[in-house]
């Protein structure tokens, strides 16, 4: 089990605090009894290295988490595209098990760029470090299509084995039984169930009523996902770390 964590502070637009992580995660790792328990952080976006690594140095003590090494955002170039010297330097101050690289392709997509000369040699890069330093690294996409299908098998050709490839449920076009299905031809394979939907005027939502969360995290369980993850952390906490529904009704069901 994999939960988001974060800290966007007051000058975001979503109004997130996590006062105290570790007491966040003591009750999380309770709530999912039995089962391995991560934490993906995410500070203000992540775009401060530096202060990246101070927090996770002064509230992450102890607990694993998964480093998210890319960050797309709205501008022409991704917000957050972490080197191999970056990684290294977050593992010096926090106890990292997982390097997760989210919504690349679809990114770079939304950006009219569909050559994976872009980005491949990142990414390769990326996956040789975490496994020459006994880290997962977890494939996180949230759109289908024979188009990024293609791109997808193009940029982890050789790695199908060693990456686990997370389908998202933020897709408003199709239910997540065909992410899920497409997924699963990977030897390793997980969802991440999120509250985020998109109307039909393609307005973003992160309400998503929570019967759809549950039957989304059951049928990913019952599928046979090795990780389930949940995002974003203002629908599962509140600004003082304490669970809302959402977050005991998981607990109750997996």
């Amino acid at each position: 089990m994999i939960v988001h964590f974060a800290e966007k502070g007051d000058s975001s637009n979503i109004i997130s605090h996590c006062p105290n992580p570790a007491y966040t995660y003591n009750l999380t790792k309770a709530g999912f009894a039995g089962k391995e328990v991560w934490v993906i952080p995410e500070l203000e976006g992540n775009q401060n290295l530096t202060a990246r690594c101070e927090w996770l140095a002064e509230n992450f003590t102890g607990i694993p988490v998964v480093i998210d090494a890319f960050e797309g955002g709205d501008k022409q170039t991704p917000s957050v595209m972490l080197s191999t010297a970056d990684i290294e330097q977050i593992m010096k101050v926090a106890n990292v098990t997982t390097i997760r690289i989210p919504e690349l392709i679809s990114w770079y997509m939304g950006h009219n760029m569909t050559n994976p000369a872009a980005w491949t040699d990142w990414v390769q890069d990326t996956i040789d470090f975490a496994l020459n330093h006994n880290l997962r690294i977890y494939w996180s996409e949230w759109k289908t299509g024979s188009d990024i299908e293609e791109l997808t098998s193009i940029t982890l050709a050789g790695y199908e084995d060693t990456v686990t490839r997370l389908y998202q449920t933020n897709n408003q076009y199709q239910h997540p039984l065909i992410g899920y299905e497409i997924t699963q031809v990977y030897s390793h394979w997980g969802a991440s169930v999120q509250s985020w939907w998109v109307d039909e005027n393609n307005g973003p939502h992160y309400d998503l009523p929570l019967e759809y969360v549950e039957l989304y995290a059951n049928l990913a369980r019952n599928m046979g996902a090795e990780i389930i993850q949940f995002e974003p952390y203002w629908y599962f906490f509140d600004i003082n770390g304490e669970p809302l529904e959402a977050m005991y009704t998981m607990w109750s069901i997996i």
